[in-house]
């Protein structure tokens, strides 16, 4: 199985729980899982640009790969951000906003088009909107609801962990 990590993912593993000064037997394990089980979009790298030390040292030192150009994708991405405006579920601001999917530099809206695509499972520490409705449309979108609308596979990460058996 191939997976996506949210940008989320990665700001909770090195900014909240998993620092690596008090937790280098995770990032060792990381490396290996990083490497087999999981594809880095730009967009995503481009998110985390908070932590130097993740993108200027971490990936750069330890991601055997190449990052994915999410431009490969961009007819899925329309596709996903066209079921968003004609769903009434949503205002115009999920789009249009600063920080609305149609933003180029916005990396939720591209993670579903390239599983769309892939078939790959997304990572998100997002939850379902569980009041999502016409009569008070949402501002912003969430990972998993535009997922399950577009048979996206996307899970917790306490499901990856389990999933990719993590023991640290």
């Amino acid at each position: 199985m191939t997976y996506l990590l949210d940008t989320n993912i990665y700001i909770s593993f090195y900014d909240r729980y998993y620092p690596k000064e008090n937790f280098p037997s995770f990032w060792r394990e990381f490396t290996t899982i990083l490497n087999a089980d999981i594809v880095i979009p730009k967009v995503v790298a481009n998110e985390n640009i908070q932590s130097e030390w993740f993108v200027n040292e971490y990936l750069k030192n330890h991601y055997q790969h190449k990052l994915l150009d999410q431009r490969l994708y961009v007819t899925e991405w329309q596709q996903v951000l066209e079921h968003i405006q004609a769903s009434a579920n949503y205002h115009d601001e999920a789009l249009n906003s600063d920080r609305g999917w149609a933003n180029l530099k916005i990396a939720d809206g591209w993670l579903i088009a390239i599983a769309k695509k892939t078939g790959y499972t997304i990572v998100t520490d997002e939850v379902k909107n569980i009041n999502l409705n016409q009569q008070h449309p949402a501002k912003n979108c969430k990972i998993p609801d535009i997922a399950q609308d577009l048979n996206v596979p996307c899970i917790s990460m306490l499901e990856f962990f389990k999933e990719i058996d993590l023991r640290v």
